[in-house]
């Protein structure tokens, strides 16, 4: 008797290619398994699930998979609230906040200047970033869906899109962000936050043009980095308004 598995939504670009054609997918058991096992098998993170149906019956990632079953597997909706239990996450996060892995950088640096803490470091590798979320559980962003399969992750993302742009536009979306009440707030290389600086405490960092041209400045209580709203920072509130 074969098992019935029928992955729903944005799910379906995830799976194997084998496996993408045909939906549902339905196969025979053939050795004891989670749910969870047999959906990362076919391709999809456990983190790009939000629903699992077992015969029309809510189920949780340790559902073990028996013969004759159907399988429904849902995507995560937007918007995604990370603060509230589910099911599937018992346990949600104290707020939105994120780890963005070292292919992600610009993506990383963009949700910094959207105003949300981001923690990322182009040298850190998969044990370095497990560390972090062991530490401070957050949203891990990723391309890697090796990397979103790890147990320890419990919250992320397989960002899809290629763009810079297009990939900060897919994570407001997917957390229902219409706007940006932080934004410009925190340090683009650290994460830091930014507080207010007098002008004539940093007169002897400052080029000469900057001193005739700008008098308000922002310093990051983290790595001291200073900031005036220069040119760059009309182009960063087109990019965000957009």
């Amino acid at each position: 008797m074969q098992t019935c598995f029928h992955f729903h939504g944005d799910l379906v670009p995830l799976l194997r290619p084998r496996w993408r054609s045909g939906q549902p997918i339905r196969l025979p058991v053939t050795r004891a398994a989670s749910i969870k096992d047999v959906i990362e098998a076919f391709g999809p993170p456990h983190t790009e699930i939000g629903g699992i149906d077992c015969d029309g019956r809510p189920m949780d990632f340790s559902c073990p998979v028996g013969a004759g079953q159907r399988f429904d597997i849902l995507p995560v909706t937007a918007p995604w609230d990370v603060t509230r239990p589910t099911l599937l996450r018992p346990d949600p996060l104290p707020g939105l906040a994120f780890l963005v892995d070292g292919t992600l950088g610009r993506l990383a640096r963009s949700l910094r200047m959207a105003g949300f803490d981001t923690l990322s470091n182009r040298l850190w590798q998969v044990p370095d970033l497990l560390r972090t979320l062991a530490r401070e559980p957050r949203v891990l962003l990723s391309r890697n869906l090796d990397l979103l399969k790890r147990r320890q992750v419990v919250f992320g993302r397989a960002i899809r899109a290629e763009a810079v742009t297009a990939q900060l536009r897919e994570v407001l979306a997917l957390f229902g962000i219409a706007a940006l009440p932080r934004a410009l707030t925190r340090c683009l290389d650290c994460n830091g936050l930014l507080e207010p600086v007098a002008k004539s405490d940093i007169l002897h960092r400052l080029e000469p043009l900057t001193i005739r041209y700008f008098e308000e400045f922002h310093r990051c209580r983290s790595c001291d980095r200073i900031y005036w709203a220069g040119s760059h920072v009309d182009r960063m509130r087109r990019t965000l308004a957009a």
